[in-house]
């Protein structure tokens, strides 16, 4: 059983519990352009591989998934002297992988993911370049490094955020300034929730020269800058009549608040947390609200999706390394 589970060691390496940000984001996209969006007038998407049955947006989101994956193992193989001071992240940490394995896990996956994008259509395989150039080179390598700058990390979250929400929007629309406009509010939103999980680590960090944004101006000013990100972000949902982020946002600022009031690290923890739940949760009954009238497996797909990983995950961590992980407590 324990050897089964070591193999899942290639699995859980790529975060499979950071792919809820990255689908609610890209499903947002996706929905929100088909509410609000204006259909694109010459489709580049190649129909004879994917069929005309309207659910592209599975396919693009299925190698969405695999390349954010291999990102994420760029990341941790690039911040494992980091996530070692801070025992978390400790698959390539502490050597159950080694960065080897690992790099060429990533390298498989990023080759399979943008060689579909380009299948998709062009647009798609330049936008998945970006998204890896932005969020994969850019963020993790030198000599640009932004993870370990504190105003270009907060800029490369945010960015990325944007290019996955248009990967969702441009699967039946193009890039307009509708698209730009209905998007920020969940830039905001990511950039919000970033800033938060820049503080557990502080410590850690600052040990090991990474100059993160808690680390270089402290709990007080990042949890008062989260907070005004969150603010704008429900403010320009509002005025754009996106209900898929204004009630999200709105449910989510008083955790916001109560974090910046005592400035608690527990309390910022609820606050990322939460403000994710409650984002993703949205997303889920959009999917069930939509697809109404499918087949109960389609309709429900997305939940079970969602449920499936969490307790895959917890039943993962806790047999192969004793820990309770995820969870939702603080």
């Amino acid at each position: 059983m324990k050897q089964l589970f070591k193999l899942l060691d290639y699995f859980f390496v790529l975060r499979p519990t950071l792919f809820y940000p990255v689908w609610t984001v890209f499903l947002a996209g996706f929905f929100v352009q088909s509410k609000y969006g204006m259909a694109a007038t010459n489709s580049a998407t190649n129909h004879q591989f994917l069929g005309t049955n309207g659910i592209e947006f599975i396919w693009v989101g299925l190698f969405l998934t695999l390349l954010m994956g291999a990102v994420f193992i760029l990341n941790q193989i690039m911040d494992r002297k980091t996530d070692d001071k801070n025992q978390k992240l400790f698959l390539i940490a502490h050597g159950h992988l080694t960065p080897k394995a690992a790099f060429i896990e990533s390298a498989a996956l990023i080759a399979i993911a943008v060689i579909f994008a380009f299948i998709f259509s062009i647009k798609m395989g330049i936008l998945f370049l970006g998204i890896l150039i932005l969020t994969g080179w850019l963020y993790s390598f030198e000599p640009f490094k932004f993870k370990d700058r504190p105003l270009m990390g907060l800029v490369a979250n945010g960015l990325g955020a944007f290019l996955i929400f248009f990967g969702g929007w441009i699967i039946k629309g193009s890039l307009t300034q509708d698209s730009v406009i209905y998007s920020i509010p969940y830039v905001c939103s990511v950039a919000a929730v970033y800033l938060l999980t820049t503080l557990p680590d502080v410590e850690g960090d600052a040990s090991t020269q990474k100059l993160t944004f808690g680390v270089k101006f402290g709990v007080k000013t990042t949890v008062y800058f989260a907070l005004i990100l969150e603010v704008v972000a429900l403010v320009l949902s509002y005025r754009s009549n996106d209900e898929l982020i204004f009630y999200p946002a709105l449910f989510s600022l008083p955790f916001f608040i109560w974090a910046s009031v005592t400035l608690k690290m527990t309390e910022v923890l609820r606050a990322v947390k939460y403000s994710i739940l409650l984002l993703t949760f949205t997303i889920c009954i959009k999917w069930v609200i939509t697809y109404s009238n499918t087949a109960f497996s389609f309709k429900y797909a997305y939940f079970f999706l969602l449920v499936g990983i969490y307790f895959l995950s917890k039943i993962y961590y806790k047999i192969r390394f004793g820990l309770t992980y995820p969870n939702l407590s603080v």
